[in-house]
């Protein structure tokens, strides 16, 4: 028994010298001190190499790009719509990629696809593309790259980078879009250069400008700066309005109007500024602001006409910066309830003063809340469609119920594509 036991330490301690001398040599190798002849070293690096690859893989999929979400262990899909709904989107593909597509909600259907390979990072997005009647595409990767138009194939037709865009774009009916955009200058992706002045001191922030390219060809036909038309205007008041002095603007969305009406005329436009919570109803012919629409909404995203006398937006209903909970002040024992603040969808009456929020307890009861972004748009056969940008879940809501409720599901198991900005097709 005790030769068997002496056996067994011999070979335990042959074990544990073998492990130190590999783990040793590995050190060598990795760290360049090795003086083995090669022929030995190369496996060695070899080993080491496989850790180095297999750590990496590991990291890759614990850190997905921001271009995913985590899908709730306990979400529940509706879809009883009776009608298709059909969505101009985007996603982050399996080759690493995008994918624009056309999909019918309905019945889950890709009913075209095209695909962008010039990316730069992996948080790229393109959003709010445009599709024409010829199934080219219009579109850019958020904030750097211009426009682009493709044709049904993916290849390139035109590219406008002149400026930077950014966030939504909009056919107007001459075969022009508008587009959010800044100035352009080389070197700099963005910078500050208008400058306002209170007691405070000097606030240098970013200006925005409006951009209308003709959708065909791409030509610049019309690029203005919005703190030029503030000060036209007599308005330059509303920058000290914002809680972001740095950005006190930040256009989002241009909404054109498409025909003449008793309160715009075609050639209009409706301009939604997110920092400063306003909505301005421009006329580019004359150079005039017709009227600024203020409240009950702030840090609103996609303004569209709604009919003859109304606009709906996205509410985000949030402040502009998140603020931690003052824990260093003193609390009172007695604190008032003033409710819960989730997203909105908000009519604005153009006829009369006035504003409504469209089916409140259904937001309220499903929570629906966006802080950043967010997308309402009326649907042909009545309801209307609704990004919740931030979790990333799509709605229809229709006479007063949710007739849909889902995500898209990505190629990352228990994760969803982010939204970006869908777009409804007629």
């Amino acid at each position: 028994m005790k030769e068997k036991w002496m056996s067994r330490l011999a070979a335990g301690i042959s074990i544990v010298a073998g492990m130190s001398l590999f783990g040793w040599s590995v050190k060598q190798v990795s760290t360049g001190q090795s003086t083995w002849p090669e022929g030995l070293q190369a496996p060695l690096r070899a080993f080491v190499g496989f850790l180095d690859v297999f750590e990496a893989a590991r990291e890759e999929v614990s850190a997905l790009p921001e271009t995913f979400v985590k899908t709730p262990e306990d979400f529940q899909p509706v879809n009883t719509l009776d009608e298709d709904v059909v969505v101009l989107t985007s996603f982050h593909n399996a080759e690493d990629t995008r994918t624009v597509a056309l999909l019918n909600l309905r019945t889950g259907e890709t009913l075209k696809t095209w695909t962008i390979a010039q990316l730069a990072v992996p948080q790229d997005r393109i959003v709010h593309s445009i599709m024409l009647p010829d199934s080219s595409l219009i579109y850019g990767l958020d904030w750097y790259s211009g426009l682009i138009r493709i044709d049904k194939n993916s290849q390139r037709i035109w590219h406008q980078d002149s400026i930077i865009h950014h966030h939504g774009k909009n056919l107007a009916a001459d075969s022009t879009l508008w587009a959010c955009s800044y100035e352009k200058e080389a070197g700099k992706p963005l910078y500050y250069r208008p400058v306002f002045k209170t007691g405070m001191g000097r606030f240098p922030y970013l200006d925005n400008h409006i951009t209308q390219i003709h959708a065909y060809t791409g030509e610049v036909l019309f690029h203005k700066s919005l703190t030029e038309i503030l000060m036209e205007n007599g308005l330059t008041h509303v920058l000290v309005k914002s809680e972001t002095p740095g950005d006190p603007i930040h256009v989002n969305d241009i909404e054109p109007v498409l025909h003449d009406g008793p309160y715009f005329k075609r050639g209009d436009l409706f301009i939604s500024a997110r920092n400063g919570s306003w909505i301005m109803h421009y006329r580019p012919a004359t150079g005039k602001v017709i009227r600024m629409l203020e409240g009950p909404f702030y840090s609103q995203h996609d303004v569209d006409i709604e009919s003859d006398s109304t606009l709906t937006v996205f509410n985000n209903n949030c402040l502009q910066n998140e603020r931690p909970t003052p824990s260093k002040w003193p609390m009172s024992e007695q604190a008032f309830d003033v409710g819960s603040f989730s997203s909105q969808a908000v009519r604005i009456y153009l006829n009369r003063p006035g504003f409504d929020v469209l089916d409140r307890s259904v937001w309220e009861a499903n929570e629906i809340f966006s802080f950043t972004e967010g997308i309402v748009d009326h649907l042909p056969g009545g309801g209307y469609f609704v990004e919740e940008q931030n979790s990333s879940v799509l709605w229809v809501i229709k006479d007063g119920q949710v007739r849909y409720k889902n995500v898209l599901p990505s190629h990352h198991p228990g994760y969803h594509h982010l939204a970006n900005w869908a777009r409804v097709m007629p």
